[in-house]
């Protein structure tokens, strides 16, 4: 059992200085590559204060904290191809990662990007406005009718960024992947201890006090969950898949769903563990070989799981896979980054398994981190039923394959 220490997460100034660099990076090798890739010659990202599009938490340097009434990022590429960053507001922390270009004198912010795009005559201008994706959703009503009122010579070249932004929001720099992996462990640290018995108490504890028990320690760590937990039981005789708010007993699996947020990316993991009977020194075979039914399931997904591939074309090559082998399973695998739920192919829905129109119409992408969540239903003789595993591993898409994150649960913990 692990016992996640203090030591492993950095004192506030330094994640800030990692947050910068990563930021830096990314604006400098990354979003040029977006902006050619999707074929904007300009993208336009507002901000109201307290009223922010998710898009700019991750423009925003660490000093940056709000738009501080009205910002206005504008990236455009001039006649050289470079891509030139520009931040209509006064505040100087925007600078060295973007030009202050605003000049009050010469009239107000508005009235800036209206020169600014004057300059420039892009020919396609990206907006945050998404039928599909909430987080590429963030252009405010009013701001978009602003636009088009303050740019109305240009307003019939608005575009949708909701292409660039699936793709700034779900791929990460190379600095992004090197440390995305000490992420998720940490996250899986904080599970192994939440399933153990320095937590649980058979008989005393209940799956609400776990709850309980994640959260504060997630905030004495320093750390924010990046939803919130869940624990649920599945139990002998039960005929609910997911118990909760029950004491758990002995002869109980305890399944966790947590993740949390940390250097500005998310982790989203399930783990499992099964609570011994007195006398038992291990779980039924029959709840072990359910188990290893479920690691199967993992690794058809990640064999399935290729670069290019869309997510819809993943679910089906994945399933029917796991149909020759007999194994009743569900698929529901989904990018994560900035937001736990990230903007991206999705692989199934849980509520949904088919084709997933739109974000299961796109492709698999190199340096993306999914998490990858399913389920699989096994008969237990020792149960007398069929039972659930529900397992979720954090994994990443490099050089053409995948890659567990953190250390793969190869078994039930045990209590």
């Amino acid at each position: 059992m692990k016992n996640v220490s203090l030591s492993l997460i950095m004192p506030l100034k330094k994640r800030e200085e990692v947050r910068n660099r990563w930021l830096f990076h990314r604006l400098n090798t990354l979003l040029p590559a977006l902006m050619k890739k999707h074929e904007l010659d300009m993208w336009i990202v507002t901000g109201r204060e307290y009223h922010e599009d998710p898009v700019l938490k991750t423009l925003y340097p660490a000093a940056i904290d709000s738009s501080r009434r009205l910002t206005i990022l504008v990236f455009w590429l001039d006649d050289t191809g470079q891509l030139r960053r520009g931040a209509i507001h006064p505040n100087p922390s925007f600078e060295p990662f973007y030009e202050r270009i605003w000049n009050r004198a010469e009239g107000d912010q508005w009235e800036c990007l209206r020169n600014t795009v004057g300059n420039c005559e892009p020919e396609r201008i990206g907006l945050n406005v998404s039928h599909s994706f909430a987080a590429g959703d963030g252009l405010s009503h009013s701001h978009h009718e602003h636009l088009q009122m303050v740019l109305s010579d240009y307003s019939d070249r608005f575009v949708s960024a909701q292409p660039l932004i699936v793709d700034w929001l779900s791929m990460r720099s190379g600095k992004e992947m090197m440390a995305y992996p000490a992420i998720a462990e940490l996250a899986r640290g904080i599970a192994e201890e939440a399933l153990s018995s320095k937590v649980i108490h058979p008989g005393i504890t209940t799956t609400e006090d776990v709850v309980d028990w994640i959260r504060q320690r997630v905030l004495d760590l320093g750390l924010e969950t990046s939803f919130y937990p869940t624990v649920d039981l599945q139990r002998m005789g039960s005929e609910m898949d997911r118990i909760e708010g029950e004491i758990i007993r002995h002869g109980d699996i305890v399944h966790l769903d947590f993740g949390i947020l940390y250097l500005g990316l998310a982790t989203d993991t399930q783990q499992l563990a099964y609570v011994l009977k007195p006398g038992e020194t291990e779980a039924p075979e029959g709840l072990q070989s359910a188990f290893f039914t479920a690691l199967r399931m993992e690794d058809i997904l990640s064999f399935h799981m290729k670069e290019g591939k869309t997510g819809n074309e993943v679910f089906r090559s994945a399933m029917a896979a796991a149909n020759k082998e007999q194994i009743d399973g569900m698929i529901y695998c989904h990018p994560v980054g900035p937001h736990c739920h990230e903007a991206g192919a999705l692989i199934g829905l849980y509520d949904q398994q088919g084709d997933v129109p739109v974000k299961g119409d796109l492709p698999l992408t190199a340096n993306t981190c999914y998490a990858m969540e399913f389920n699989i239903r096994q008969f237990v003789p020792e149960w007398g039923q069929e039972v659930p595993i529900y397992l979720e591993e954090p994994v990443a898409l490099v050089d053409g394959k995948v890659e567990y994150m953190a250390k793969r649960q190869m078994g039930f913990y045990l209590i």
